[in-house]
This record gives C-alpha cells, structure tokens and sequence, in this order.
C-alpha cells in the first residue's frame, strides 16, 4: 500500500511540472508574439497575449514589465505605473524592475520624490548599477535644490567620477553643484576635466549632416563650459581672472556675461549662486 501510496506521489508531482514547465513555456510564447505584435503596432493584441502570458506565469516579472510599456505606448500613464508596480511585487530583488518604475515617475508622472525612493531601492539591490545612480542625481535635482538634495546629488556623481563612468552631462552637472555649495576650486577642476574630453574629436561618420551636429553641439558644450568655469571663478572670488577668461572665450554670450560681471561683481556672484543647477 506504501508503495502505491509513494508512486502515486511520484506521479503526482512529475504531472505536476511537467505542467508547470508547459506553462512557462507558453508564456514564453506568448510574449514573443507580443513583441511581434507590437513591433508590427498591433497593440490590442499584443495586450492579449502579455495578459497569457501574465497569466500562465504568475511569479514573472516579465510580463507586467511588457504590459507596462504596451500601456504607456498607448499613452496610459497611470496603467503603466501599476504594472510596473505590479513587476516590483512579483519579483522585489530585481533592480531593473525599481529602475522602470523611478524612470516612468521621474519622465512621465513628474513626481521626482517617488523617484528618488525607487531608485534608492534599485540601488539596495545593485549598487554598482552606474545609470541608476545618474538618474537618482537628476531625481534628486527635479525634487529641489536644497543643500540636503544637492550635497546627495554631488555623492552619486562623484561616484561615477572616482569609477571613470561619469557621462559629460553628469560631469558638467556635478561642478555646477560644487559651485552652488561654495566648493569653486573643486567645480574648476571638474569642467577641465569635462573640457578635456569634450575637446576629443569625435568618430567620424558615413553621415555629414550628423557629424555636422555633432560639432555644433560639442562646440555649444565647450562654450557652456567656458561661462561655467567664468562662474566659478567669480564664486571664488577671482574677479579678474574670471573677466579675463570671459574676454578669451569663443561663447556667443561671454561679452553679455562680462558687461554683468562689470557692472555688478557682488550681485553676479549672487546670481551665480541662486542660478538653478540644469
């Protein structure tokens, strides 16, 4: 009878994930043929099969994670943000998922506060993810430019500076922050350094109307760094020397900024101080 009982139970539980198996690969399945779809910008049914494969594979992320971007594809913001919820419950380890949701509030929603909490937690999950970092720096910006958010602002991005993965957006972005929180010396050093990679040529193209873009933007960027070390130097309260960089510099507005300059040292300072950070 034991024996009976025991094969029984055997057979029980191989049935069972053999079952268990042909589920998860029909939600596999299924979100394949949502992608398909929605590549194809069949987005009704491609809904219908995220909701399978929802279904068939309860403890995935996945496929809220897809249904989500289906939502906001449809401009169903609020539907999105509960799906992506909906991933973070159903696999609360995996970073990526507190990613999603901190971006979709940060571009979206416009609520930089939830954000900064999601991405916090992604962090607790990896700390080494370098892009989770430099959205928490731009959150932590959105969400107000108290010295409380601008000296954890300038943590994340001295972070990614001491590891060499810092992009030049965050780099001119963290000497702006160094300068606001009266640390000029250090926000000098951090635009020459932008300086000096922005100053590299970039790849060359097959396209010249890219390449053509790409140059202005760059020589934009290298100007906007020009009135930032300016800034910083009138911060520093190096007067002259901040005039004399201003009367070299290429930047279309340099002689506007100078005749400031000029004309108010102290009240420019002020400015340069009160000036939001992006």
């Amino acid at each position: 009878m034991g024996r009976v009982v025991f094969k029984i139970s055997v057979g029980f539980v191989a049935g069972a994930l053999i079952l268990l198996a042909i589920s998860l690969y029909l939600s596999n399945l299924y979100l394949k043929d949502q992608q398909r779809l929605a590549e194809t910008g069949d987005l009704s049914r491609a809904m219908e099969k995220v909701e399978w494969a929802s279904r068939l594979d309860p403890f995935s992320s996945a496929p809220p994670s897809s249904k989500a971007y289906l939502e906001l594809r449809q401009g169903r913001v609020e539907a999105a943000r509960d799906a992506f919820q909906e991933a973070v419950d159903r696999d609360p380890y995996n970073y990526k998922n507190y990613e999603a949701l901190g971006n979709l509030q940060r571009q979206q929603l416009g609520d930089p506060e939830e954000a900064v909490k999601s991405y916090r937690k992604a962090l607790e999950r990896n700390p080494h993810a370098a892009t989770v970092v430099s959205r928490l720096g731009e959150a932590l910006l959105s969400a107000g430019t108290s010295t409380e958010n601008l000296e954890e602002a300038r943590t994340q991005y001295e972070w990614l500076q001491e590891r060499g993965r810092i992009p030049l957006k965050d780099l001119y972005t963290l000497g702006k922050i160094q300068t606001r929180l009266g640390e000029p010396e250090q926000a000098i050093e951090t635009f020459e350094e932008a300086k000096e990679r922005a100053g590299t040529e970039p790849e060359e193209s097959s396209d010249e109307s890219a390449d053509e873009s790409r140059q202005d933007q760059r020589r934009a960027f290298l100007d906007s760094l020009d009135l930032a070390i300016a800034d910083a130097l009138v911060v520093q309260g190096s007067v002259e020397e901040a005039r004399a960089y201003l009367a070299q510099s290429e930047a279309e507005q340099a002689p506007t900024v100078l005749a400031l300059l000029n004309e108010d040292p102290t009240s420019y300072r002020e400015s340069v101080l009160d000036a939001p950070i992006n």
